[in-house]
């Protein structure tokens, strides 16, 4: 009996340390830290050494005075020809789509990538992060 309870003290010292170790050395998230990038996210310098097709979820306003690359605006007031100039750039060149808008903490991006994800299920489709 004793010789069991021994070993499974031992057993878990060495739970301990691992699980302190994996902590300590950033083997392991800390279970208290929020992760770095949001399922669903690219960030931009991962995104731009990929072949794209750039989704600007802004204003007309907006994407007329600057967009990246040659950005195809899709927001909810123009989805109808955003979503018909999409699928005609999307299904003569598949790759991964990547939508933005104004600022880090505008959620016009996610609202318009989660609508994409319903009408082209086959589609990879990410928010740009950041």
């Amino acid at each position: 009996m004793m010789r069991l309870v021994r070993e499974l003290s031992i057993i878990a010292l060495l739970t301990c340390i691992g699980s302190v170790f994996s902590l300590c050395s950033g083997l392991a998230p800390l279970p208290w830290v929020e992760p770095e990038l949001p399922a669903g996210a690219i960030r931009q310098e991962d995104a731009r050494v990929l072949d794209v097709l750039w989704i600007d979820a802004r204003s007309e306003d907006a994407y007329q005075h600057g967009r990246i690359g040659d950005a195809i605006r899709l927001s909810s007031d123009n989805w109808d020809d955003g979503i018909v100039t999409l699928m005609d750039a999307w299904l003569g060149n598949p790759r991964p789509i990547i939508v933005y808008c104004g600022s880090a903490g505008c959620g016009t991006s996610k609202r318009v990538a989660d609508r994409l994800r319903d009408a082209l299920p086959a589609a990879e489709i990410y928010t740009l992060h950041g």
